[in-house]
């Protein structure tokens, strides 16, 4: 083989190395932005579940509160009927008389 064809050959050979180096490269910083995409979508998830957790236990917490409200309430709603009870026969037996 003759030295211009193998300085050709040569030639060739570095031009493939350096596009596959190149599209190695790219490939590297694809990789590298896909990575840092997904850590940043896996921070997003995290937040949301905490904060859908909060947002659980305060419904948890108020439902509860709530039902306990509502419990003492029987006793409060039982002397509101009875006061309006009390009017309205006092009411009528004053209209009566």
């Amino acid at each position: 083989m003759s030295t211009s064809n193998y300085s050709q050959v040569e030639s060739n050979n570095d031009e493939r190395l350096n596009s596959l180096a190149n599209k190695l490269a790219t490939f590297r910083n694809i990789n590298e932005d896909i990575n840092e995409q997904a850590v940043n979508d896996s921070s997003l998830v995290d937040q949301i579940s905490n904060t859908f957790g909060s947002l659980s236990n305060n419904i948890r917490n108020s439902s509860s509160r709530l039902t306990r409200t509502m419990g003492m309430g029987n006793s409060i709603w039982k002397m509101v009927g009875l006061a309006l009870l009390l009017f309205f026969i006092v009411y009528n037996l004053y209209k009566l008389f």
